[in-house]
């Protein structure tokens, strides 16, 4: 096990705590047949976007760690465990309880979003991963909210982070 620690980085090998920036880089969104891809991938899927604000990721020898990121609105003020896994690290169970929509589209309609993530260092300084999020629970004055395939959905996330 030793070996495969050391392997993976999380021995001595490739992680570096620090702020890094995190980029989306492909959204497969089981919710709205795509429509939720613009909160991930507002420029569209040939684009990867950057997330407005970098997140600091702890060393895996400093984990669990607790602390509130900020991706970029309306993820703002999300609270995450970062844990060590088998692999590398992870948050799960992450909850924002009001997430708004694409307010444009849906007007008042926030969800309940559930976070789970995994990162893997591929090199010093750079990880990549994937997110899952449970959407449940969508409500709004308005009544414009969408309705979901299922409740809880399901969108994943492929990641790339780079350190600052």
């Amino acid at each position: 096990m030793w070996l495969l620690w050391t392997l993976i980085g999380c021995g001595a090998g490739p992680w570096v705590e620090g702020e890094y920036q995190f980029y989306t880089l492909t959204v497969q969104d089981a919710c709205l047949d795509g429509a939720m891809e613009i909160i991930f991938m507002p420029n569209g899927p040939a684009s990867e976007h950057l997330f407005e604000y970098p997140v600091f990721v702890p060393h895996p020898k400093n984990t669990p760690d607790s602390y509130d990121i900020d991706l970029r609105a309306p993820f703002l003020g999300m609270p995450v465990t970062v844990e060590t896994t088998d692999f590398g690290l992870g948050v799960r169970g992450s909850v924002m309880e009001s997430v708004l929509l694409n307010e444009s589209q849906y007007g008042d309609c926030v969800t309940t979003m559930s976070v789970d993530v995994d990162l893997y260092a591929i090199e010093e300084g750079l990880m990549t991963g994937d997110a899952r999020l449970d959407v449940s629970n969508a409500r709004g004055d308005e009544g414009r909210c969408p309705s979901f395939d299922a409740d809880p959905c399901q969108v994943s996330l492929e990641l790339r982070a780079q350190l600052q």
